[in-house]
């Protein structure tokens, strides 16, 4: 008895996304209900996927035009609701950008990519860095447990800027893994040499 896992590998209908899905659904049930391309199995995969795939762009769509158009009288029940503190005082804006990111934070996960995700809503011009393993395991192993977080200079002198950016983090990253705040051009870092007259040594970030 065949009882190998069969995937659908097209969707007819040129969906990438409800193909995915429906991949990822078919390796969770297993081989009991086969899913060849052209069988049943993967009709209703298929289905599901695109179900779930155009129900998540809802709900990413909700809740962007939700947190981008926030009335000034919700915010602070949303900052209250989110563990945040009181933004009162602060521009519209930046406290929009602070509750969507602080949501993000809370509920995306630890990953770099969602870590990314939730800071670019605090400003789109940060770049955030991983130690890879294979570049510090004979220097320095624990190094794949820092981040670098990466701002325009004139961003990066924005003390509440990294005050927020400090505040998503902290309950989004893993407790084992620290981050420095820090001026600098991605996706590498510069090289720090103290010669140069642009450096300055509180916000370089040092590359080696």
């Amino acid at each position: 008895m065949n009882i190998l896992l069969q995937l659908p590998t097209v969707d007819p209908l040129g969906d990438a996304t409800a193909l995915a899905v429906a991949r990822r659904l078919a390796t969770m049930v297993g081989p009991a209900i086969r899913a060849a391309d052209g069988s049943v199995g993967a009709a209703q995969y298929l289905a599901l996927g695109y179900t779930i795939g155009v129900s998540r762009t809802y709900v990413t769509r909700s809740l962007a035009e939700i947190f981008g158009h926030l009335a000034i009288d919700e915010l602070a029940h949303w900052e209250r609701s989110l563990g945040m503190l009181s933004g009162e005082g602060a521009p519209t804006a930046d406290r929009q950008a602070a509750v969507h990111a602080r949501w993000i934070a809370l509920r995306a996960g630890p990953s770099v990519l969602a870590i990314r995700r939730a800071l670019e809503r605090l400003t789109p011009d940060v770049l955030v860095i991983e130690i890879l393993a294979s570049e510090v395991s004979a220097t320095d192993p624990l190094g794949v447990y820092r981040l670098a977080v990466l701002l325009p200079e004139a961003q990066e002198a924005d003390a509440q800027l990294r005050a927020r950016i400090s505040a998503t983090l902290a309950p989004q990253a893993q407790a084992q893994v620290s981050w420095a705040i820090g001026r600098g051009e991605g996706p590498d870092l510069d090289p720090f040499l103290c010669g140069r007259t642009d450096s300055l040594v509180g916000i370089d970030l040092l590359a080696s």
